[in-house]
C-alpha cells in the first residue's frame, strides 16, 4: 500500500511503523489541504486525513478502526500571540489550516471569551512583521517566537477546554479498497509498535497513534463542538472498517463504527 501522510514528525512516525510491518511498501508527504484529492484519485492506498475533513465528508471512505494521530500537542500550528491575550481582535492565519483555525477559534471563545477576526496571513512572511499586522497568528508549530510574544499549544488548549487529547488525523482508504483483514493488520502493527520518539515532547509522551485511553472521547467531543457551532449539521456514524454484522467484533480492536456518537 502506499500511504500520505503530513509533513510532521508525529504523522511520519505512524509511516514507520506500517513500513516496518511490511504493511506500507511506499510513504509520500503532502500538506492536509492535499492528501484527500490524492486519495479520491487513487494516487495513495491510505491517507492521514484532518479529522475535521473526515467528519465533513466521510462519504467514500473507509477508516482503519481504533487508528489516529491524537494528542496533547500541536504537530503542525501554534497561536503566537503578539498583545496581551485579553486584547486579541485579529488572529492571522492560512486559510487551508482549517482545523486549527476552529480549534483556536473554540479555545479563545470558550476559555478566554474572545471572538476575534480571523484574516488572511501569508506563512512566508516574517512572524515579526505579521505580529505588527495581527494580535496573534497561527504560525508553525516550530517557529521561532519573537521576543515579547507567546505561544500558544492548539491541543493543550482543547485538553484544558476538554480534559481529552485533540484528535488530529483519521486514517482512510477509498471505500470499498480496504479489506477487514488488512484493516485489522494495520491496527494491531499500532498496537504492538514500540513507542517512537517523534510521539514524545521533552521526554514525556505527547502523542499517540491509537484511539485507545481517551482518544476515542476526544473524537466524540471535538464532534459535539463542531455540531454544537454549526460547523456541522449533524454528528455522522464514521465509516471505520468493521466486521458485517453476524461476526463478532476482535477484542483487541477499539470501537469500530460509530466513533463520533
Amino acid at each position: 500500500m502506499r500511504l500520505a501522510v503530513w509533513p510532521a514528525d508525529p504523522a511520519r512516525a505512524l509511516a514507520r511503523v506500517w513500513e516496518a510491518a511490511g504493511l506500507v511498501r511506499e510513504t509520500v508527504e503532502a500538506e492536509p489541504h492535499e492528501i484527500r484529492a490524492r486519495l479520491d484519485a487513487g494516487d495513495v492506498d491510505l491517507a492521514l486525513l484532518t479529522t475535521l475533513d473526515v467528519l465533513r465528508a466521510h462519504d467514500g471512505l473507509a477508516l482503519v478502526p481504533g487508528i489516529g494521530l491524537v494528542g496533547e500537542a500541536g504537530p503542525r500550528r501554534a497561536l503566537v500571540v503578539g498583545s496581551p491575550l485579553d486584547q486579541i481582535r485579529t488572529v492571522g492565519f492560512d486559510p487551508r489550516d482549517g482545523q486549527e483555525a476552529l480549534v483556536a477559534q473554540l479555545a479563545l471563545r470558550e476559555l478566554y471569551d474572545l471572538s476575534p477576526t480571523f484574516g488572511l496571513a501569508d506563512l512566508a512572511t516574517p512572524l515579526q512583521m505579521l505580529l505588527t499586522k495581527h494580535d496573534a497568528v497561527l504560525a508553525p508549530a516550530d517557529a521561532v517566537v519573537p521576543d515579547g510574544a507567546v505561544r500558544l499549544d492548539l491541543a493543550r488548549e482543547w485538553t484544558d477546554l476538554t480534559l481529552r487529547p485533540m484528535p488530529w488525523g483519521l486514517v482512510a482508504a477509498r471505500a470499498g479498497t480496504l479489506p477487514l483483514a488488512a484493516a485489522e493488520a494495520l491496527a494491531a502493527a499500532v498496537a504492538q509498535a514500540e513507542p517512537d520518539a517523534a510521539l514524545f515532547v521533552d521526554g514525556v509522551g505527547a502523542y499517540q497513534l491509537t484511539l485507545d485511553g481517551y482518544g476515542l472521547d476526544g473524537l466524540a467531543e471535538l464532534a459535539e463542538y463542531l455540531f454544537a457551532t454549526g460547523t456541522l449539521s449533524e454528528i455522522p456514524d464514521l465509516p471505520f472498517v468493521a466486521p458485517e454484522p453476524d461476526e463478532p467484533t476482535p477484542d483487541s480492536l477499539p470501537h469500530s463504527s460509530g466513533g463520533a456518537t
